[in-house]
């Protein structure tokens, strides 16, 4: 995976319209500079901006800095960067704008249907409202459910079926990726900010800096007199005097969009040198008895630990660079394989547990090449295909792929992944030294070359074991240590426990319902000793989640915490189909009545807004996020019971 998987822990859904999740926005506007005060309030009708209608704006009319967010409604990093983009739009107000464009990747397969939907709401002055509704079920992206959401939004869904169908929209968003990816925005979040190019889900402060020095280049291309779009032309070329024009030609006038750049960058001319942050050793277990290893343990002088997801596209092009490096240095290099499946890919998981399956029949690096090679069809059928083909014995090969020792054994992987910071996939750790990414064959040969020189005549298992002797581990729960008056909160467990888990969540939100299993089922492992509390955090694009905390909040006051517990149970079960008449349904379930719930809803506001400000102080940017004793917690392999049972573990024993 690219530099944006770092971004892989926790989740929130994402809203251009800035009505997105996370961070708290400042109250106060930002102070105007003097040259704002004589700014001219409007365009002048021969100045307008040439941003096409076709294209979604949301932001200020006469905005000085530009935003172009290249998107994909079905990309997970997407979702994320809503707290960032709402506190932008906090921060600067109507000096910003950003413009919508698509770039559905193509391992991404509902994601062009879904940017069609909302280009066919956008037909109807419904654009937001659609992408909304899209991002917040990213899980399920039908063209079942692209009609019903016409309908709950009062679309005209005769028309906006037959938008669905123009020709027009599958072009301009063709149009639209074919632009980002020759200005060499490939992947996805992407944003032209007055020009320059921002990659991935950055942070605000990421955000802030582009911005800010935008607004400086504006903001002199105004005071010089101009306005529209000769404000934007000039500002775009201040920043990026090779790309800017280009930028407004290809996105807003239709000018003809030149080759994308080559996939492959030119060789370097001088040697190539490790990132600094290479040099740090990081203590990676290698099992020879156990583990999947491509070479020879005992001649081997360089070990290569790869963490892999063969529904990656990312790793199948690391995939390719490690097999050229095995041919470049033979056997002075081993490779190990560490199964990393993440969450959003849907048939990573079920790829993995057929090629260990295929392992135990000694042919895992021939299952492993035709995962990669098939990253696209990887499916049941083809499982049992591809083991035919190599002459395993079918019988057993099911039987191993659904054998729980084999689900133990990816969650052992991705539990060691956590421990050295491994998030995202491709990861690649050369003697310890961790690069991140699908990186060029040059980078891995600068590695394994000072790793030669430095190992003289040492191999084999033993050095490799010296040298990760006192290798980093990293640490999952920050150093921060938030104090959190949880006071009128439903909790599980001891009041007074030692170790307590605050977990921020929303009822509508995809990821949290995710989070919620592993919570409960550490409040049941440690029942008399660990304190969980749930801290209401509804987002304010997803428009059931605060009526969904009122009803839970009401169960919590009418019955204690095992009464709100059941009802947080089917809300989340329910997640995927909560509207108002979902969540009465509910409501009378457990015999109480909406009417009530409405009446009380002031209190509850009043409750769920504590927790809420409790959360912005700690710097909490979305959903779910889980503190632990006051830190926040941020688990390498994502939130599992056995991550969460490791940290406390730790905590009880005081090691952390």
């Amino acid at each position: 995976m690219n530099k944006i998987s770092k971004s892989l822990a926790a989740a929130a859904v994402l809203s251009l319209a800035f009505s997105g999740c996370g961070d708290k926005a400042k109250k106060e506007a930002p102070k105007k500079d003097k040259a704002a005060k004589t700014a001219p309030k409007a365009v002048p009708a021969a100045a307008k901006s040439v941003i096409p209608a076709t294209m979604p704006v949301t932001g200020g009319k006469d905005a000085l800095v530009t935003i172009i967010e290249i998107s994909d409604f079905q990309c997970p990093f997407c979702s994320r960067v809503g707290p960032t983009l709402k506190k932008i739009k906090a921060t600067y107000k109507d000096q910003v704008r950003v413009v919508w464009a698509n770039n559905p990747l193509s391992f991404h397969n509902r994601a062009k249907p879904a940017a069609l939907a909302a280009l066919a709401a956008h037909q109807q002055g419904k654009f937001w409202e659609m992408h909304d509704k899209l991002f917040a079920n990213q899980r399920a992206l039908t063209d079942e459910n692209f009609k019903k959401w016409a309908g709950e939004l009062k679309l005209d869904v005769a028309k906006f079926e037959a938008a669905l169908k123009d020709p027009k929209l599958s072009a301009q968003i063709d149009r639209e990726q074919k632009a980002a990816n020759a200005l060499g925005a490939r992947g996805t979040p992407g944003f032209f900010i007055n020009g320059k190019l921002l990659s991935g889900a950055q942070p605000f402060e990421a955000f802030k800096k582009e911005v800010d020095s935008a607004l400086e280049s504006a903001k002199k291309a105004r005071d010089a007199g101009k306005t529209g779009e000769a404000l934007m032309v000039e500002a775009f070329k201040a920043r990026d005097a090779s790309n800017g024009p280009k930028i407004i030609g290809y996105f807003f006038k239709g000018e003809k969009i030149a080759a994308a750049p080559q996939q492959r960058p030119q060789a370097p001319k001088g040697p190539v040198k490790p990132p600094k942050d290479s040099y740090t050793i990081w203590k990676v277990p290698v099992d020879v008895k156990n583990d999947v290893i491509l070479g020879d343990s005992d001649k081997a002088q360089v070990t290569i630990v790869e963490f892999s997801d063969f529904e990656c596209p990312f790793c199948s092009r690391g995939k390719n660079t490690v097999d050229e490096v095995k041919k470049a240095y033979g056997d002075k290099v081993r490779v190990v394989f560490k199964h990393h499946p993440l969450p959003f890919h849907r048939n990573a998981k079920p790829a993995h547990y057929a090629s260990i399956a295929a392992g135990k029949q000694g042919k895992f690096w021939e299952f492993h090449d035709k995962a990669f090679a098939n990253a696209r069809a990887l499916n049941d059928a083809n499982f049992t295909a591809w083991a035919k083909e190599l002459g395993l014995d079918l019988a057993k090969f099911d039987k191993d792929r659904k054998d729980k020792a084999t689900a133990a054994q990816v969650v052992k992987d991705m539990e060691m992944a956590g421990t050295v910071a491994v998030r995202g996939t491709p990861n690649f750790v050369i003697n310890g030294r961790k690069i991140v990414g699908a990186q060029p064959l040059a980078m891995f040969k600068a590695i394994i070359d000072e790793e030669l020189k430095k190992a003289g005549e040492k191999k084999g298992q033993a050095y490799y074991e010296e040298i990760i002797a006192k290798g980093k581990v990293f640490s999952e729960l920050d150093s921060k240590v938030n104090q959190f008056d949880v006071s009128g909160l439903p909790f599980k467990g001891p009041k007074n426990a030692k170790v307590t888990i605050i977990e921020f969540s929303d009822f509508q939100c995809p990821y949290c319902s995710r989070v919620a299993a592993p919570v409960a089922e550490v409040a049941k492992r440690y029942k008399d000793k660990v304190k969980v509390v749930f801290a209401h955090y509804p987002l304010s694009f997803h428009k059931q989640a605060r009526p969904a905390s009122w009803l839970a909040q009401h169960a919590f006051e009418k019955g204690g915490s095992d009464a709100f517990f059941k009802v947080h149970d089917k809300l989340f079960a329910v997640q995927r189909q909560l509207s108002p008449e979902k969540i009465a349904e509910v409501a009378k379930e457990f015999g109480y009545d909406m009417k009530d719930v409405e009446a009380n809803k002031a209190k509850y506001d009043a409750i769920i807004s504590k927790a809420m400000a409790m959360g912005n102080k700690a710097g909490l940017r979305g959903t779910p996020t889980v503190y632990i004793n006051g830190r926040k917690y941020e688990p390498g392999a994502g939130y599992t019971p056995a991550a969460f049972s490791k940290t406390i573990d730790k905590l009880m024993a005081g090691k952390l």
